[in-house]
């Protein structure tokens, strides 16, 4: 199993992400280009307009599911000045709810 790391220069760094039921984050990972792995933006307005494009995508039309989800996603900052552990081709990284903490109202995690 390979896992592909990348240099975090950036004091901070945010993230789209979803609570799982075993409490770890899901974060959303972009699968091919110049740039892929977790989808790491630098600043909060960053991801809230990663978000807003994923699900104004065309492509979304033939997934609705997938839209949902896109829609759904929080945007967190991510605590750590390591990189998270991915591997080519994954959608998702899970991180512990300590590396990452909700930035967006209407959302905390259990025994903040």
């Amino acid at each position: 199993m390979t896992y592909y790391y990348h240099y975090m220069s950036h004091d901070s760094y945010y993230l789209l992400g979803w609570l799982q039921p075993s409490g770890k984050v899901a974060i959303l990972c972009r699968s091919r280009g110049n740039n892929p792995g977790p989808a790491y933006c630098w600043t909060k307005r960053e991801a809230i307009q990663l978000r807003t494009r994923l699900a104004n995508d065309k492509r979304g039309d033939q997934n609705p599911s997938a839209r949902r989800i896109i829609r759904q996603l929080l945007v967190y900052r991510y605590l750590t000045n390591h990189p998270m552990p991915w591997r080519p081709g994954d959608l998702w990284v899970y991180a512990e709810p300590n590396e990452v903490e909700p930035v967006e109202a209407g959302f905390t995690h259990a025994g903040y």
